[in-house]
């Protein structure tokens, strides 16, 4: 149906269809932003437990703060890894916001 519209958007109907697909591109751009800021924080939150971890076993060295600081530390390696990429696609999300002429 989106082929039919060849005349550029002058009619009622072919403004009406280019705000929906407009509105529909903001409400993309909208959930995905809100899907990785949570991702984000998700991460931030791993790379707190390490932290927690890290100090425990820092002030007392037992076999079971050993343990547990080497769990986190392999969730927490990840956990990077993923807020880096998350960072990286937040990014070239705003930049393709931008070039479609969103505002902030």
């Amino acid at each position: 149906m989106e082929n039919l519209m060849l005349t550029g958007g002058n009619t009622p109907f072919e403004k009406a269809a280019q705000r929906r697909l407009e509105s529909s591109k903001k409400a993309t751009a909208m959930m995905a932003t809100t899907e990785l800021i949570r991702l984000i924080a998700e991460c931030d939150n791993m790379i707190g437990i390490y932290k927690t971890a890290m100090r425990n076993f820092s002030d007392d060295p037992t076999q079971e703060n050993k343990t547990i600081l080497e769990e986190d530390l392999g969730l927490a390696t990840q956990a990077m890894k993923d807020k880096r990429s998350a960072e990286a696609a937040l990014l070239q999300l705003m930049h393709a916001a931008e070039d479609l002429g969103f505002v902030a």
